[in-house]
């Protein structure tokens, strides 16, 4: 919106234009609030896919760096915003443990740990996540991330779907085989 504004300068009357700055201010304050809402979630997803805090911390950066790109160039997401994010975090985590897998074989030990990292301090965590995360860890990458999509993120199966680049079915498919996998190992319970 575009309004006139009648101002005094020197002699005479002087008519400006004046863009409506709320216009403006509403996109960036409703990319803040969908920034403070949904940082931990995207933060998150990325750290149980990854494994390491650094790089899920680089992953949330770049992943909001990104949304905020595409939101300034009008390319905002036509439903929720939380599974927009997460496929933008989730290509991010891709290229993040290709680029793992890739230099991982290179001779120069201060590249990264060989094995994972220690546990860290579970405090604030609930009992039962501490669980799921003991148990995911076991699984294959993407029966990992279905389960943490549907249970930890309660995301339905087309969100899933959106964001993992399968079907609503697929999604299904793919959770009953982690569940039947997490049955088939009873080791994983002790």
């Amino acid at each position: 919106m575009v309004d006139l504004v009648d101002s005094n300068k020197g002699t005479g009357n002087v008519l400006e234009l004046v863009g409506d700055s709320r216009a403006a201010d509403a996109t960036e304050d409703s990319f803040e609030a969908l920034y403070r809402q949904r940082y931990r979630d995207v933060y998150r997803y990325a750290l149980l896919m990854l494994r390491r805090p650094d790089e899920a911390e680089d992953a949330t950066g770049e992943a909001f760096d990104r949304a905020y790109r595409a939101w300034q160039l009008g390319r905002k997401p036509a439903g929720p915003a939380l599974p927009w994010l997460l496929l933008i975090t989730r290509r991010l985590v891709i290229d993040k443990l290709r680029r793992r897998r890739l230099i991982s074989w290179l001779p120069i030990g201060a590249l990264g740990p060989r094995r994972e990292p220690s546990e860290e301090p579970q405090t604030g965590r609930s009992e039962f996540w501490i669980w799921f995360e003991k148990f995911a860890q076991e699984l294959p990458g993407r029966q990992r991330e279905v389960l943490i999509l549907r249970y930890q993120r309660d995301l339905d199966d087309e969100s899933i779907g959106e964001i993992m680049g399968l079907s609503a079915s697929g999604v299904r498919s793919l959770s009953a085989r982690a569940c039947a996998t997490l049955r088939r190992n009873p080791e994983i319970w002790q």
